[in-house]
């Protein structure tokens, strides 16, 4: 099995977290993290302010009074919903320069986004708490492809005309790369110092279960929730992921959810809702 330090030997630097998202993550990281320490740093980016404003104000939030300052968007969004925002700006920023004639990379992130919503209303049902961090962890889950599109943009290809020719997606890239875009988005979680549920659950959204088993039981909801996330978003057609194939998502899976068959269509209808306000959002100059 190919190491973290063959990875980073086949592809050369990892690229670095932009400066707001990795003083986040350093300060989390310390402890030292507070809701007014998190609206001074987002603070010294005026754009990033502007979109965090942008979005807090959008339909998705539903919120009646118009939100002016970083501050009261932390007071009345909640700190980790504004703390996940500016998380997520930053890694959009990745997907924003990837250009590729050949990847759909406006495709990707819409995907990404799709999985985000469908995550965070999947784990809303058994549990709440972890909605913002479902919703962080469906932008990230691709990180690993927006990498290759970046730093080994023909190789990549070379995965794409494997997949046509019949190879699962891991299978292709293994065979290319000699590890899969799960392995490099967990490494790159973990070297941008997300919390360890991150680069667990960037790993293993392909493999459930029982790869989930062995979590603790935060990580585990949260896997299993990008998982069916993954595969939902990819049903309801919300982006274009760069693995067209729709895995079946086990039974298990949706009782560990407390999702019924009945309940689909009406949470798909919500998830589709959700999607488009917010890309709305997110896509507004």
């Amino acid at each position: 099995m190919t190491s973290e330090k063959e990875i980073i030997a086949r592809l050369g630097d990892l690229p670095s977290l932009p400066t707001v998202a990795a003083r986040i993550n350093a300060e989390i990281e310390s402890d030292a993290m507070s809701a007014k320490l998190l609206g001074a740093i987002i603070s010294e980016d005026s754009s990033l302010t502007a979109r965090i404003l942008r979005l807090a104000n959008s339909a998705f939030y539903g919120m009646p009074r118009q939100i002016a300052s970083i501050e009261r968007a932390v007071m009345v969004l909640g700190f980790d919903t504004v703390k996940n925002l500016a998380l997520s700006l930053s890694i959009f920023s990745f997907f924003k320069a990837g250009k590729s004639p050949a990847i759909d990379v406006t495709g990707l992130w819409n995907h990404s986004l799709g999985v985000a919503v469908s995550a965070r209303a999947l784990i809303r049902r058994t549990n709440p708490k972890l909605a913002e961090q479902a919703f962080l962890l469906g932008i990230l889950h691709d990180i690993g492809k927006v990498v290759l599109v970046s730093q080994a943009l023909a190789d990549l290809e070379r995965v794409a005309r494997l997949i046509q020719e019949g190879l699962s997606q891991g299978e292709a890239e293994v065979q290319v790369f000699g590890f899969t875009h799960q392995r490099l988005g967990a490494l790159l979680a973990k070297e941008w110092k997300f919390p360890d549920c991150f680069a667990s659950g960037v790993k293993l959204h392909h493999d459930l279960p029982p790869e989930t088993n062995g979590l603790d039981e935060q990580t585990a909801q949260l896997t299993r929730a990008l998982g069916v996330a993954n595969q939902l978003a990819k049903a309801l057609l919300l982006g274009v992921s760069t693995n067209p194939v729709r895995a079946p998502i086990p039974s298990l899976l949706w009782s560990y959810l407390g999702i019924g068959r009945e309940s689909l269509p009406a949470m798909s209808a919500e998830i589709r809702d959700d999607y488009q306000k917010i890309l709305r959002a997110w896509n507004m100059e």
